[in-house]
């Protein structure tokens, strides 16, 4: 795995206290597909939200989509259906696929009705996965159009529960939410705390190419468990973590910050903001500790590489320094880093505004958002940060013009953060707009521009 430390100013002025941006990024090896003697096993579970308000065109999407997943699983694959309604229930038990007319049978028969028992439907999920062997790799992708209104439906309840999931049995959760009437901020929770992906889907034609795009990255890991501990160093009075991603207190005092899975040939960064120490120099200019630099923070990186015919669990370690200077001219942004610390930050200025617009605070909202502007000016190259600038705006303008934030735009602006503040090249992109400079992804509206996306057999015909 590629693995790139780089900050933004890599000398700054001695004597001179100041924030600079550290952004890393992963890279995962290309790697052959593996055939069935030396890949790990994979499972992998729909669990289909089929309440009364997914009737029509949503629900006959997402019978395509599971149909889709059934046509692209390998024979070696586990692939396992929850259906969840006011009750769940297994609709196909764990397996693999053998008999493919009557899996697909049994897609076809779901139909709606009642209410919406999320949590039901994830446990059951879970507990299908659980049969799965030890070694394998366990996802299970949730679909739901509603709030929670039936069994445990207090948030933290819930997350605790999927929390719980990945830590006990090792499932990563990813999360589809389609409408405006689904808690995106449960959503992508759920998916951020378990290295899972967040979805918004605005129509129900997308749903196809989100199912596809998740089985298809299950299929292809490459790295998986990539987690990084930090701890700060002499010249680092504090730090912030811009990128999403979930973070956990070690005992011996370092902090780690969980980056999931990536697969062959996938790239994720992740940003932080460094309170950077006075630098002090010698009276005859040099740095009085070391010629490489202060020490900042200290990295330790470890990952397990699925790239070869056996596990390995890997390990890197780094120091990352900063050079003092007393000459103005020394002091040169590093403007390769620009975009991904104004993506990180634009996302992490549109989480909070969008918080304080469901606490009704749309003044201190469009606050917020101001002074990130302002922040995203000074970073020493506006067209490098451009797309960065350009979220905050839209979303300023928005609420603006709205007077508040609607369901659906709150919905938009969660989804655009999730994907920013983690930046995975691989991750499907679903808005209606262009995609983000680091995305490698398909669009999930242009299924016909991949040659290997095969739908599912037996498409329902589109109603008046």
């Amino acid at each position: 795995m590629n693995i790139e430390a780089k900050l933004d100013y890599p000398t700054i002025l001695r004597n001179q206290a100041r924030p600079v941006h550290l952004a890393l990024r992963f890279e995962a090896p290309v790697v052959p597909a593996a055939d069935s003697e030396t890949r790990r096993p994979m499972a992998f579970c729909a669990v289909l939200d089929r309440s009364g308000s997914m009737a029509g065109a949503p629900l006959r999407h997402a019978r395509e989509a599971c149909r889709s997943v059934i046509t692209n699983l390998r024979p070696d694959d586990l692939f396992s259906l929850v259906a969840f309604d006011e009750s769940a229930e297994v609709i196909l038990p764990l397996q693999r696929i053998e008999d493919r007319p009557a899996a697909l049978d049994a897609i076809n028969r779901i139909q709606e009705r009642g209410s919406t028992n999320l949590t039901a439907g994830w446990m059951l999920g879970r507990d299908e996965l659980n049969k799965s062997p030890d070694d394998a790799t366990r996802r299970l992708l949730l679909l739901s159009d509603g709030a929670l209104n039936r069994g445990i439906v207090d948030p933290t309840e819930v997350t605790r529960i999927v929390a719980d999931g990945k830590e006990r049995s090792s499932i990563r959760t990813s999360t589809l939410g389609f409408g405006d009437a689904y808690n995106e901020d449960l959503l992508e929770q759920l998916a951020t705390f378990t290295g899972g992906v967040f979805y918004d889907a605005n129509s129900p034609e997308k749903l196809p190419a989100i199912f596809e795009a998740e089985l298809d990255g299950l299929q292809r890991i490459a790295v998986q468990n990539l987690r990084v501990r930090l701890e700060p160093l002499a010249f680092c009075d504090s730090w912030a973590l811009l990128a999403s991603y979930p973070t956990v207190k070690l005992p011996d005092g370092r902090t780690e910050f969980s980056l999931g899975d990536l697969v062959s040939g996938e790239s994720a960064t992740a940003v932080l903001e460094l309170e950077v120490l006075p630098l002090p120099l010698l009276p005859d200019g040099e740095p009085v500790a070391s010629l490489e630099g202060e020490a900042l923070l200290g990295l330790e990186i470890l990952w397990d590489d699925l790239a070869g015919t056996e596990v390995k669990s890997l390990t890197h370690i780094q120091t990352v320094r900063i050079l003092p200077t007393q000459n103005p001219a020394d002091v040169i942004v590093n403007e390769d880093v620009i975009p991904a610390i104004a993506a990180q930050r634009a996302g992490h200025a549109s989480d909070a505004a969008v918080d304080a617009a469901k606490r009704g605070e749309i003044e201190e909202a469009q606050a917020l958002l101001v002074r990130a502007l302002e922040r995203l000016e000074r970073l020493g190259s506006e067209a490098k940060a451009a797309q960065g600038i350009n979220v905050i705006l839209d979303l300023l303008r928005l609420i603006r013009a709205e007077g508040h934030l609607s369901q659906s735009s709150s919905k938009t602006a969660r989804y655009r953060s999730s994907h920013l503040r983690k930046m995975k090249s691989l991750s499907a992109w679903t808005l209606d707009e262009s995609a983000p400079f680091y995305s490698k992804a398909p669009s999930v509206d242009s299924r016909d521009s991949n040659p290997d996306f095969r739908p599912g057999p037996d498409a329902e015909p589109e109603k008046p």
